[in-house]
């Protein structure tokens, strides 16, 4: 895959057209995860697909954000084996196969839901793995549409959905997500150019993340690549679990098309890099 392309392309598709995308590149789709990306190669993950008639009557008042179900003519259901880490591979795998629909000309879209285990239920999904992610697949119908959602500061129970000519006009600049030896110490983009870094920060702060809130900073400190996400009211465990895999899949897939293999490290550093309180260091990778 074209990472660097596809990255820059990609957008959130809610609006579907009733046409239904081949069995042949469901089948491509299908194949493609069963060999994909992982963050952790020892966690047992599946994807199921399933038409419109097989999921949106059954889960219309059960998910999507606010219980409004996104109505597409087929859906991807992630199951995982449960173990340390599987939402964050999750995030990573299901980014990944997100990724390689576009690709394909196929558009897709995050759906929330509550209860794993009430949706195997609805579903008929007969499976000892947990729900990890619900999406939708399908054709755009409204090409020329970006949807970018973003939650008040002061009261995250209100969004506001709006749009935006592309997919990185919101989008914080380099200085602000990418700090050099501590936090604060804003990034010159020269410098990341420079060490051949540039390139994952700009497909990095393209990354989809709950309502759209950016909570990934990254710190360079020579050869050490530190994560840190903010914890907010605006997302719960999962959401933020998910996030972490989405930006560690675009960063990671920038560096290994572009210069050289490596590898994310779930956890926290020796350094605390004066990471303020609302923010912790969940990963780093080692060049």
């Amino acid at each position: 895959m074209n990472y660097k392309d596809t990255i820059a392309s990609i957008k959130s598709i809610r609006d579907y057209k009733k046409e239904e995308v081949s069995l042949q590149k469901l089948d491509q789709l299908k194949d493609y995860f069963d060999k994909g990306k992982r963050l952790f190669e020892d966690i047992n993950i599946e994807v199921l697909l399933k038409n419109k008639n097989e999921v949106y009557d059954n889960l219309k008042n059960s998910a999507g954000y606010n219980d409004r179900m996104i109505e597409a003519p087929h859906y991807m259901i992630i199951l995982s084996e449960e173990k340390d880490h599987y939402i964050e591979n999750t995030g990573y795998a299901a980014e990944d196969i997100m990724l390689k629909a576009w690709e394909l000309g196929i558009g897709s879209c995050w759906i929330t839901f509550k209860d794993g285990e009430d949706l195997k239920k609805k579903l008929n999904i007969q499976s000892d793995k947990k729900v990890t992610a619900l999406i939708s697949l399908g054709f755009d119908d409204n090409k020329n549409k970006v949807i970018y959602e973003t939650v008040y500061e002061h009261n995250p129970t209100k969004t506001e959905v709006k749009i935006i000519e592309d997919n990185v006009s919101d989008r914080l600049g380099i200085r602000d997500v990418v700090f050099m030896k501590k936090w604060g110490e804003n990034a010159d983009p020269d410098e990341l150019a420079n060490m051949g870094l540039l390139e994952a920060f700009v497909s990095a702060r393209r990354a989809p993340s709950t309502k759209n809130r950016q909570p990934w900073r990254f710190i360079v400190d020579d050869g050490t690549i530190v994560l840190a996400l903010r914890s907010d009211s605006y997302a719960d465990n999962y959401e933020e679990k998910i996030d972490t895999g989405v930006i560690m899949l675009y960063f990671e897939a920038i560096i290994d098309s572009t210069l050289f293999d490596m590898k994310w490290k779930l956890g926290k550093t020796e350094k605390n890099y004066e990471v303020p309180a609302d923010y912790e260091i969940v990963g780093y990778c080692i060049s």
